[in-house]
């Protein structure tokens, strides 16, 4: 064969897989293959004696039904090499997102098939549309914890968006993990806070090998955006160095 075969060696697959905003390339194929029981590298491959102008992009897309575009604005660094972090935000690595947001936005609604995506470790620790917990250690859905009763948690995610906003990523990280970890060390030395016995009380039950560390992070982290914003301040910072 002299011409291009094109479209000839890649074939869609019966069943399109909609990416989720900011995914990981390993996390879509995964969920492209299981939806349409193949593998998705030996469906994408490229063939060794037929000739081709498909990119891997191009191929995906149409494997995938979605344009080559839309994988494009959703999933960064299609094609190159894994990163185990975002270059220009140190604080974004791969982790869980909510799992409502993904059923609305892949018409996937069994937890089996999880997203993997990139998002900000320490600055989106709760899905306000949704109003569940999904920071830290929300590795597994079952772990985001459904925040309704508690309106101070929601409130103290809308501080830390203005703070992040006012202070950039880069300051504000610093002082979030000392936030964190001031109220971990409390909690260690058996620190009694009424709020946070309040919090914890409210939580429903967590499941997936939760335990009480993860209800009392959830319930200290009004208290932690506190003192974030304490630390971010320019002037008590200025007085902390001294």
């Amino acid at each position: 064969m002299s011409e291009p075969t094109d479209y000839w060696l890649t074939r869609r697959l019966p069943r399109p897989v909609t990416p989720f905003p900011q995914e990981t390339e390993k996390s879509y194929l995964r969920r492209l293959g299981e939806a349409n029981g193949v593998i998705p590298t030996r469906a994408l491959a490229q063939s060794s004696w037929l000739e081709s102008r498909q990119d891997y992009i191009d191929r995906l897309s149409l494997a995938s039904g979605q344009s080559r575009k839309s994988l494009l604005q959703a999933i960064p660094y299609l094609g190159q090499q894994p990163k185990m972090f975002h270059p220009s935000r140190p604080d974004f690595l791969p982790g869980v997102p909510c799992h409502l947001c993904v059923a609305r936005r892949t018409g996937t609604y069994n937890r089996v098939h999880q997203v993997t995506a990139w998002r900000s470790r320490f600055h989106h620790q709760v899905c306000l549309r949704h109003r569940l917990w999904i920071g830290e250690p929300a590795g597994h859905y079952q772990i985001q914890a459904d925040l309704t009763a508690l309106p101070d948690v929601l409130q103290a995610q809308r501080r830390h968006h203005r703070l992040l906003h006012k202070h950039g990523p880069v300051v504000l990280t610093t002082c979030y993990e000392r936030g964190a970890k001031l109220w971990h060390d409390l909690a260690g030395r058996s620190f009694r806070h009424e709020d946070t016995a309040r919090r914890v009380q409210a939580l429903p039950p967590l499941r997936h090998g939760s335990n009480r560390d993860h209800r009392r992070l959830i319930a200290h982290y009004p208290e932690t955006v506190t003192i974030t914003a304490l630390y971010a301040s320019p002037h008590w910072r200025s007085l902390a160095l001294a």
